[in-house]
């Protein structure tokens, strides 16, 4: 049985760095919503969905920024 020995040989290496703005890396905390009724929960609701859709589109900004 013969022991063959593989050498890669790395020629090139690249390192790049990307900017990425500090707003899109930063989430505002959320308020503890205050519960008295139907209105407030469908209220807090829609507080929480605006702020998924906000991490939604930075995601995607630094998505776009990657492939530039």
């Amino acid at each position: 049985m013969a022991c063959t020995n593989k050498t890669q040989v790395v020629e090139n290496v690249r390192v790049e760095r990307l900017k990425i703005p500090s707003e899109l890396l930063t989430l505002k905390p959320l308020k503890k919503p205050i519960i008295k009724n139907e209105r407030d929960i469908i209220k807090a609701y829609s507080y929480l969905f605006q702020a998924y859709k906000e991490c939604e589109i930075n995601i995607q900004r630094i998505k776009e920024l990657q492939e530039n």
